[in-house]
């Protein structure tokens, strides 16, 4: 008999969590939504155990980190921790909901738009991980059920900065060819709305592609590159090359004058290893222009 304690991943994409949110402002209890940058959050997982025994004192770890596809416990920041019991319940899976006792100071680098992990660990539990985690402990949640990443942030199209940084980490060993792309479509359940706070605003999922994406090694000047001419192409892949150890900063511009202003936008920015195999991601919400006050 063992634990399976468990955090469920996002769906189509692993990093897109319902079981990890955050509350805004200085009640834990309030409302889901978007982290405000500057301001104080609290951060939520819902954990469940799956298994036959039951799962005393577990400790589940948050974390937070600068928009990546891989990444590895030495380039993420610890936010805190909670505890819970969990019963054995492979039936019911009714779970609970744990709170990181230490509140989240949101840091304003990338304007509250940051990755959030939740990882569990109980003694007894079916597929333990290390702990502590090493540095080079590269997380995978489809691999591991008692880690769950949340790499999705609302992008207000009137409030966007220039330019958004993604980070892609290496290897601690060796280096590491990969390829970020852009992915579009998709559509967000009522449990995703509600977490990001968006349910109110009644919008509809874009039905093709209505923004404009362009990934560069190079941060750009008014959606363009020093360079680059008038004339390119917006670029939605990038081949990008990090030497072990390093990270490479890849920039992100989105124009979104063309969205409809009932719709949304779900971008997904993806990280590929040289096999395709996708290794991790970051997801927005782009929003038509002034919606975000409504929220």
């Amino acid at each position: 008999m063992s634990a399976h304690i468990l955090i469920r991943d996002g769906s189509p994409h692993w990093w897109l969590s319902t079981d990890v949110w955050v509350v805004p402002g200085n009640d834990p209890n309030g409302a889901p939504g978007a982290p405000l940058s500057g301001q104080k959050a609290y951060v939520w997982a819902h954990v469940d155990n799956i298994g036959d025994a039951d799962a005393q004192n577990v400790r589940i770890d948050f974390y937070w980190a600068n928009p990546a596809g891989q990444m590895t416990a030495g380039a993420v920041n610890y936010i805190g921790s909670g505890y819970a019991d969990l019963p054995a319940d492979p039936k019911e899976a009714m779970g609970q909901d744990v709170l990181c006792l230490v509140p989240w100071q949101v840091q304003i680098v990338n304007d509250g738009h940051e990755c959030l992990l939740a990882v569990a660990h109980g003694a007894g539990d079916s597929n333990p991980i290390p702990d502590p985690l090493p540095a080079s402990f590269s997380f995978d949640p489809p691999a591991h059920d008692q880690i769950a990443q949340r790499n999705l942030s609302v992008l207000d199209a009137s409030k966007m900065a220039p330019m958004l940084r993604i980070a892609v980490n290496g290897l601690p060993r060796q280096d590491k060819r990969v390829r970020l792309t852009a992915e579009f479509g998709g559509e967000l359940d009522q449990r995703q709305l509600q977490r990001l706070g968006l349910a109110r605003l009644q919008l509809r999922p874009a039905p093709k592609p209505e923004v404009q994406v362009r990934l560069s090694l190079e941060p750009s000047c008014g959606g363009k590159s020093a360079g680059e001419k008038a004339s390119d192409a917006r670029v939605p892949s990038l081949a990008v090359s990090v030497p072990r150890g390093a990270t490479v900063p890849v920039y992100l511009d989105i124009q979104a004058s063309q969205l409809h202003p009932d719709h949304y936008q779900l971008l997904h920015i993806v990280e590929h290893d040289d096999a395709g195999k996708p290794l991790g991601g970051v997801s927005y919400v782009v929003i038509p222009q002034g919606k975000e006050n409504r929220l």
